[in-house]
This record gives structure tokens, sequence and C-alpha cells, in this order.
């Protein structure tokens, strides 16, 4: 749950859980899959396919994760995401008078 009290409408604030061992300060996640269109003999479209579900998730936080390039990455969150996920990036920011900060890119495959 994240930290704070909302006033009126029911909505999310915040990041509800850390992510990857990171304290989470964000996580994006864009579900999308390829599509096949069907055309007639005039150019128009009659049937539709999609297929390929991916889900292409960000995750930016505060520490260095002991992870690996093509591991296996479990999200804590509630997101809608495709199926198993696996880490293809990550890198690790450090600065004098900051916090390390690091940020993962991963893609989860529906059909694994």
């Amino acid at each position: 749950m994240a930290c704070a009290t909302p006033v009126g409408d029911a909505l999310d604030f915040g990041v509800s859980d850390d992510e990857a061992s990171l304290v989470t300060q964000s996580i994006s996640v864009v579900n999308k899959c390829d599509k096949k269109e069907a055309r007639d003999k005039c150019g128009i479209v009659i049937a539709v396919a999609y297929y390929n579900r991916t889900s292409e998730i960000t995750i930016e936080g505060l520490g260095i994760p002991s992870l690996a390039i093509g591991a296996s990455l479990a999200i804590a969150g509630d997101y809608e995401q495709a199926g198993a996920t696996f880490i293809d990036e990550f890198t690790v920011d450090a600065a004098n008078e900051e916090f390390v900060k690091s940020r993962i890119k991963a893609t989860s495959y529906e059909g694994i």
C-alpha cells in the first residue's frame, strides 16, 4: 500500500510494492501485441488477428539489484503483464551526495 491518505475517489496513489529488491520509485508496464490485418481486393480491412502478447517493464529504484541479464524476474505488484518475465538490461547510477539508483528493463512473454 502506498504511504498516503487518499481523499475522494478511490484511486491508486504511488507505488504499492517494492520490485526487484529495490526501493521502487517508479514502474512502467506497457502491454502490447503484434497485429496482422487481412484486406480484400479494395484494400478494406476485413479481419484482424492479435498475437504474440508481451509486456515491456521498466523499474526505477534506489539500491543495486542482485540480478543477471536473462534471469527470471517476479513482479510483486498487480500489473497486467503477459507471463514469464526476463531481464533485458539494467543500469546502476552512482554520484556524490546521491543515493545509488538503478533502472531495470524486462520483457514478459505470454507463451512462456
